[in-house]
């Protein structure tokens, strides 16, 4: 038999009533005092999970939802102790406990718990309110428990901010900027905060709304038009918009886009929507005109090459005495000139790695390296200095000159002569000393200077800005050399 107070309670009801309560600190059902009645009465009806916590230990009454919430724990955790009842929460319920019956109340929003309702351990997110609930005389006696599961919601929103993080470094590592939706009849553009930023306006203001004047006064003066242009084209024929544009940053950088959209009409043919989106290219631009400056630098070096070399085919003409000697001459000096070109090809077709000269020492060992017979025999001393590509390969020839003569009459001629060479940098000037000793002894200079010694002259004294002297030494010949170093580094 149900008595009167438990009326209306639901499968609770029926289980409160056949409890036997006289095992717990409540005693007897029949003996509960009227104002606890009461306060069970009101609370078993509630579409809510509530519980009452009654005692210090918190022994468990309950109503349905609260035994749904429950799941596996119910029936058995009705008069039990809360801290017994749910173990795996004891700490935080007996902090409950503790502040409840002083008097106190606490309320949590999505408070993440750890419980074994089935059996295994699960994460849940819950909304809980604790109140005191006072006795006759008004001392807290129990704790009154409102329970509302919003694990599902919070779960949801996790997943959904997940997605959102997954789908913005998509979109980021795609090189998207964001989208937006320009409502052409009230003038106004409805962006995310990625693409307002981009283009200097405030994420919150983008989202309420925006006039398409707003985002065009982010846009490169030269491609405003162009680009209202293709706008109202796209409008007009009812084409896909698309169109490359450059937005300026607020520290004045340049960004490029790649902007794409579509308008959307009414049944009667007007313009309602214009939706789209917009992705950056700003590396992909970069990487073209980079491409566009290497080809213009190719063109420049090839034409400067074709000039060199008939120059140096009509010098060497005069000057040969056979066509094997003309032919030998020639080999040479064009060997210079692709050792030359080898150390500094980086420069003009690896643009990424930005190496814009070669270093002096490694220029002049692919040159004189051919010429030396045995280790050891060239000595090259001296501090790191930048070869400009514009000038190295005019410095490559005269190393050449130098080496060949070297090979052919000086020291590198002899097995036991000895090449060294030094340099240092003075007063914003390279001063380099070939020097070399133990090749055929030197009577007297040479009486006619060639094409080589007029090549080395012009090219020290023209694109080097330096000059070139020689000391006829019984010994062998000494070289002094300058040049400039602010051209040494073009």
């Amino acid at each position: 038999m149900v008595p009167g107070f438990l009326a209306g309670g639901g499968e609770m009801a029926a289980r409160i009533a056949e409890f036997d309560w006289s095992t717990t600190v409540l005693g007897p059902l029949d003996g509960w005092p009227a104002w606890l009645k009461t306060i069970v009465g009101a609370m078993l009806p509630s579409p809510a999970p509530q519980a009452l916590l009654w005692g210090p230990t918190g022994v468990l009454i309950y109503n349905d939802g609260y035994s749904a919430f429950a799941a596996d724990r119910h029936p058995g955790i009705l008069g039990q102790p809360v801290l017994e009842g749910w173990p795996e929460a004891a700490a935080f319920n007996q902090r409950v406990l503790d502040v409840c019956l002083r008097g106190g109340s606490l309320s949590f929003q999505d408070q993440p718990l750890v419980l074994n309702r089935h059996g295994k351990p699960e994460n849940f997110w819950l909304n809980l309110d604790y109140g005191p609930v006072r006795d006759a005389e008004g001392h807290p006696c129990a704790v009154l428990a409102i329970v509302v599961d919003n694990t599902k919601t919070v779960v949801a929103e996790q997943a959904l901010a997940k997605s959102k993080e997954r789908l913005s470094q998509a979109l980021q590592a795609a090189g998207m900027v964001g989208t937006w939706d320009w409502n052409i009849q009230t003038d106004t553009v409805y962006a995310d905060a990625r693409f307002a930023s981009l283009y200097g306006v405030d994420p919150e203001r983008a989202e309420q709304g925006a006039g398409l004047d707003a985002y065009l006064a982010a846009l490169h003066p030269d491609d405003v038009e162009p680009m209202q242009t293709s706008l109202r084209r796209a409008i007009a024929l009812g084409e896909s918009y698309e169109q490359e544009y450059r937005v300026v940053q607020a520290d004045g950088s340049i960004r490029w886009v790649h902007a794409r959209g579509e308008c959307i009409y009414d049944p009667m043919g007007e313009p309602l929507r214009f939706p789209g989106a917009t992705v950056d290219i700003t590396e992909r631009k970069e990487a073209e005109e980079a491409r566009q400056l290497v080809l213009r630098e190719l063109n420049h070096r090839v034409k400067n090459l074709f000039a060199v070399v008939s120059g140096m085919v009509t010098m060497t003409a005069r000057s040969a005495t056979s066509p094997q000697d003309m032919a030998t001459a020639l080999r040479g000096r064009l060997n210079a000139l692709a050792q030359a070109h080898e150390l500094i090809r980086s420069a003009v077709v690896e643009h990424e790695e930005h190496r814009q000269s070669a270093e002096l020492e490694a220029l002049m060992h692919a040159v004189i390296a051919p010429h030396v017979q045995h280790k050891g025999q060239a000595v090259l001393r001296g501090p790191n200095v930048q070869v400009g590509t514009q000038v190295a390969a005019s410095f490559a020839l005269v190393l050449h000159e130098l080496a060949t003569n070297a090979a052919k009459y000086g020291a590198l001629s002899a097995s036991d002569g000895a090449l060294d060479v030094s340099w240092e940098t003075v007063d914003g000037e390279l001063r380099l000393t070939w020097t070399e000793v133990g090749g055929p002894a030197i009577e007297m200079p040479p009486e006619r200077k060639g094409f080589g010694s007029q090549l080395m002259r012009m090219s020290v004294t023209g694109q080097l800005g330096g000059s070139i002297n020689h000391d006829w030494r019984r010994e062998g010949v000494r070289i002094a050399l300058s040049a400039s170093l602010e051209r040494m580094g073009r």
